[in-house]
């Protein structure tokens, strides 16, 4: 997938995540060798920052990140050149990892929902970016204003996690659980509903998480660019 460009004169072969495309020999490269080692090297950090917030936190903060993790680990190898990519993982099985881990996301904000307890807004955040991570490895199928329609919405995110606002989203926003109706005894009917966990807590994630979603709008750009 290195060397990636967006002309169309005299083709070469290249290959991405489960296809092989032509691309222009001598045009603009949109993602060079040097570029694609770089991004390799940046996803490996990320990968063992969210691992060690794995380590350090617990219940449904430790799941959380561990959606991160799985995301890092599939950016790692799509931007590895194939000169020290030796693993041979088939884009099918990252397709039915990412798909599980969304499904396990959804499962359980429609869980917590209809127990009456309220749920984080970043849940349904992290469920959108595993699902775009499916569609990442698909190798074909490509629709273009979906793929750039992905491009701004990393592309956002970035923005959010650098200024810090996901954290106030963290701490103000959520989705709210299905109250549950209790009869007193004087007969009178409450509904109660718990708050919604902060899953941030005080793990300062602005550069990670801010990186991470350049490096994947950017991803989706290339391999869009790639396709024209």
């Amino acid at each position: 997938m290195s060397g990636m460009s967006s002309s169309h004169a005299i083709t070469h072969s290249t290959t991405m995540p489960g296809m092989s495309m032509s691309v222009a020999h001598g045009a603009t490269n949109i993602l060079p060798n040097w570029l694609a080692y770089i991004w390799t090297l940046v996803f490996v950090a990320i990968f063992v920052i969210h691992l060690r917030h794995v380590l350090d936190t617990h219940q449904q903060r430790r799941l959380w990140h561990s959606g991160h993790v799985l995301m890092a680990a599939g950016m790692i190898f799509m931007f590895a050149p194939t000169t020290i990519d030796h693993f041979g993982i088939p884009t099918t099985f990252w397709q039915l990892a990412f798909a599980n881990a969304a499904g396990v996301a959804v499962l359980w904000i429609i869980v917590q929902v209809l127990s009456g307890r309220a749920v984080n807004l970043l849940w349904a955040f992290i469920a959108t970016d595993l699902a775009a991570m499916v569609y990442m490895w698909s190798p074909n199928g490509f629709v273009a204003p979906i793929t750039w329609l992905l491009v701004a919405y990393f592309a956002i995110q970035a923005g959010l996690w650098a200024t810090n606002e996901f954290r106030r989203l963290d701490r103000e926003h959520q989705i709210p659980g299905i109250s549950r109706i209790t009869i007193g005894a004087s007969g009178t009917a409450t509904a109660s509903a718990t708050a919604a966990l902060p899953l941030v807590c005080e793990a300062d994630l602005r550069a990670s998480m801010a990186v991470m979603a350049v490096g994947m709008a950017y991803m989706f750009a290339a391999m869009q660019l790639l396709l024209t």
